[in-house]
């Protein structure tokens, strides 16, 4: 029933799918790596994200509504809205540092292996500095 809808929809011109462009993918991938959550975002979050970023500016107000606290962290960190559906959301945008917590190790929070290459150890993250969010 839904895929009836959806298609009805679509074939109406009453809903669009849109993809967002090249230079907004890039802006939402650079932000994930400054704040460390881009390992923890698939491409479809952060396609939504550049969406989101693209419609923003066109002069749209978006939100994301999600209780992703990696999406909620970098959509702080660009000035786009998000909402949260179960969660309380996030109260301080969050810069994540990954380390070995065997050798100590310090690796930056888009390293992209999961163990260490000292030791071996499998990694953890933790937060290397908080900001208040938006609004929060």
């Amino acid at each position: 029933m839904s895929r009836l809808r959806f298609e009805a929809a679509s074939e109406r011109g009453r809903l669009k799918l849109l993809r967002p462009e090249p230079k907004f993918l890039r802006d939402a991938k650079m932000a994930s790596r400054e704040v460390g959550d881009v390992i923890f975002l698939s491409d479809a979050d952060l396609e939504i994200l550049a969406l989101a970023l693209q419609l923003k500016s066109q002069g749209y107000e978006p939100s994301i509504v999600t209780d992703d606290y990696s999406i909620q962290n970098v959509a702080d960190k660009v000035n786009v809205n998000f909402a949260p559906l179960i969660t309380f959301g996030i109260k301080f945008q969050l810069k994540w540092l990954r380390y070995c917590p065997a050798c100590r190790k310090k690796y930056p929070p888009d390293y992209k292996f999961e163990v260490c290459e000292v030791c071996g150890t499998r990694l953890k993250r933790k937060p290397r500095g908080k900001t208040r969010i938006r609004g929060g």
